[in-house]
């Protein structure tokens, strides 16, 4: 079950400036990285995976956190109804790099599920940087002009 108001959440960050230079901080017990190209917050983590040599580890991370961020999904699914799915892989194919898309690589995750809010967006994702680190349920806070490019 989330333990994070995702509604309260985004009220609480959509006023928060994109800063221009990568930034990390803690904000009520979540981690907050933040770029020009939004805010990532960090909903649940596994423990990292440095000594799970067959993968087994990870995979039963995956599948208890999944079902969270489908939780998350539901519950912002309530509130402001179907998101919009966003897959930055074209716009990397093509060459095209932006605050955004740097954002979400830096997180490792090239996709979300994503609510327009108006001026911003709220997404989230489950990621991982690489195989022995931990994996997250990712919540986006970023430019809304960013889900039509």
């Amino acid at each position: 079950m989330p333990n994070v108001d995702l509604p309260a959440l985004y009220a609480e960050f959509e006023s928060w400036v994109f800063p221009d230079s990568w930034t990390s901080r803690e904000h009520a017990g979540l981690t907050v990285t933040s770029d020009a190209g939004g805010h990532a917050i960090v909903l649940a983590a596994s423990e990292e995976f440095w000594d799970d040599h067959d993968g087994s580890a990870a995979q039963a991370a995956w599948e208890s956190l999944e079902p969270l961020c489908r939780d998350y999904e539901a519950a912002a699914i309530a509130v402001w109804g179907d998101p919009h799915p966003v897959d930055v892989t074209r716009r990397l194919a093509r060459g095209e790099s932006s605050p955004f898309t740097e954002l979400l690589i830096a997180h490792g995750t090239i996709k979300g599920r994503f609510w327009d809010r108006g001026e911003r967006a709220l997404g989230l994702s489950v990621a991982q940087i690489d195989k022995e680190m931990a994996i997250q349920v990712i919540a986006f806070i970023v430019p809304a002009a960013e889900l039509s490019l």
